[in-house]
């Protein structure tokens, strides 16, 4: 029997972890007006979780009924394999709102970058603040590229088998390429994680360095995604 671990695209949200107190129309109180309107853009990113991980255990239940058929049972494969390219190209649609709620943040960000350098005293946490998000980002496109190559993997996958003169040789191939991909998509997504609460945390001290009068919100499902 042939398996393909697919592996889950898990991320970790901005965290909107602070509140304020400040002056009206102040450097601080606008960086952190917008900075927490960055945090409010990846909304949208935090509501394609649900609907992915669902298109993915049903794309995933598809997978291991083919794989459970003779490679003669030919009309049933195709039938199996035509519904999960429909999950599969229901993943690249959430995929890409994801991909825009992201670059709506990273756009929102670089308008408080100027103000964040004119607070008082928190430069060098500003500039913590600027390097983390650009890591940020720069890793969530390499994840996004690797994720959608990872995906027509997927549909090359499952239409394969719909191939008549399909050998189990080229079957497995196709399996070790698709395999080798989300491989890839692991490693990018733990990067992507990973800068993600650094920036976080660079955030939370750019807030203490202004001064503000801070305090911890409750932990959401926004601020960290469970594994899938």
């Amino acid at each position: 029997m042939f398996l393909l671990n697919k592996k889950k695209w898990q991320s970790v949200g901005i965290a909107g972890l602070l509140l304020i107190t400040g002056a009206c129309g102040s450097p601080e109180e606008k960086a952190y007006n917008q900075l927490e309107e960055a945090a409010s853009q990846e909304a949208s990113f935090q509501e394609q979780q649900e609907p992915l991980m669902k298109h993915e255990k049903e794309e995933q239940e598809l997978y291991e009924e083919m794989l459970s058929l003779d490679l003669e049972d030919h009309e049933q494969l195709e039938e199996l394999a035509n519904e999960a390219v429909s999950h599969a190209e229901e993943r690249k649609q959430l995929t890409e709102k994801e991909k825009e709620s992201i670059e709506a943040a990273y756009e929102e960000f670089q308008k408080a970058e100027e103000n964040m350098t004119e607070v008082e005293g928190a430069k060098k946490e500003a500039e913590a603040v600027s390097e983390a998000m650009n890591q940020r980002y720069d890793a969530y496109q390499s994840l996004y590229e690797t994720y959608t190559s990872a995906l027509e993997e997927d549909i090359k996958l499952y239409q394969s088998l719909t191939q008549e003169d399909l050998t189990l040789d080229e079957l497995q191939k196709q399996i070790d390429q698709t395999n080798e991909k989300y491989a890839e998509v692991q490693e990018h997504r733990k990067t992507f994680n990973t800068h993600t609460e650094k920036y976080n945390e660079a955030k939370k001290l750019f807030y203490e360095a202004a001064g503000f009068e801070v305090s911890a919100k409750p932990e959401t499902d926004e601020s960290k995604e469970e594994e899938k």
